[in-house]
């Protein structure tokens, strides 16, 4: 059985949501410029510790190979023998990138406009004031971050829709491109570049049939819907989305938000994982 989990604000946290946490609680799990940024709990720590040695445990993330070797406790202390990261595009097997679905990944990417061209098209939005910077990711797709504040202004004195990622996603789409909003990150990526693509590979390869996933974000959607079991944290916006639709009994909401729910979903993941072994 695989258990494939997003991470950032699904089960890793900035210290912008650890307030509430007693420091000895917390266990750090990225630095960036020699400071501590993303946290898990000693209970997190505890139950993925189990599940990692009970399942087979695959990180799925949105960040560069780089970004993800930056969080040691994974890299180096879990040391999973898959990884995703760059959303799909990339897979590495102990540490190292998989020659194969990089190959796949790219041939995928020669089909649809390219990284370059969508980035002009996006110029409308990639050159707002209130866009901070923008980077592309392993030349997969393209991330920005945004000043908060400034876009806010921006909407309240009329400069822009209210719906304006609306807008800009209904335009991706046009060219296969979907949109992520996650705080003050936006990510422009190909739909062919998923991180339900990858998850399916690994299980033909590893001969597993049953995979349980967790996410926060439009992005985690293809791998949530693909799910035996998905569970979704009452936070960000993926369960905005999935509140207009109606909910398979198989995907899960915690009843928790934040750091939390990343307590919760393990939970739940190690609840599933024994009622789902007694059942085969």
């Amino acid at each position: 059985m695989i258990f494939a989990s997003d991470l950032d604000s699904t089960l890793i946290y900035s210290s912008t949501h650890c307030t509430l946490i007693n420091e000895k609680n917390l266990i750090p799990v990225d630095s960036y410029n020699n400071n501590m940024c993303s946290f898990i709990t000693k209970s997190i720590q505890d139950t993925l510790n189990h599940i990692n040695e009970s399942m087979l445990f695959i990180p799925v993330t949105t960040r560069s190979i780089k970004q993800y070797k930056r969080m040691s406790y994974f890299y180096d202390v879990i040391k999973p023998k898959y990884a995703v990261v760059a959303n799909g595009g990339i897979i590495l097997k102990n540490g190292i990138e998989l020659k194969a679905w990089s190959d796949i990944s790219n041939n995928k990417i020669n089909k649809v406009i390219s990284i370059q061209d969508m980035i002009k098209l996006c110029s409308f939005f990639l050159e707002k004031d209130f866009v901070l910077s923008y980077k592309t990711c392993e030349n997969l797709f393209i991330y920005s971050i945004i000043d908060e504040v400034k876009l806010n202004s921006s909407i309240l004195d009329g400069t822009i829709d209210l719906n304006y990622f609306n807008l800009l996603r209904s335009f991706c789409n046009r060219y296969k491109y979907n949109v992520s909003r996650q705080g003050k990150k936006v990510y422009i990526v190909p739909n062919c570049i998923n991180k339900y693509d990858p998850i399916n590979y690994i299980m033909k390869i590893e001969n597993i049939n049953i995979f349980i996933a967790a996410g926060d974000s439009l992005l985690d959607y293809p791998m949530i819907k693909h799910s035996n079991y998905g569970i979704v944290p009452s936070h960000g916006e993926l369960l905005q989305t999935l509140r207009d639709k109606k909910l398979q009994d198989t995907i899960y909401v915690t009843k928790e938000t934040g750091i939390f729910a990343g307590e919760e979903i393990l939970s739940k993941v190690h609840q599933k994982y024994h009622e789902i072994k007694n059942i085969i």
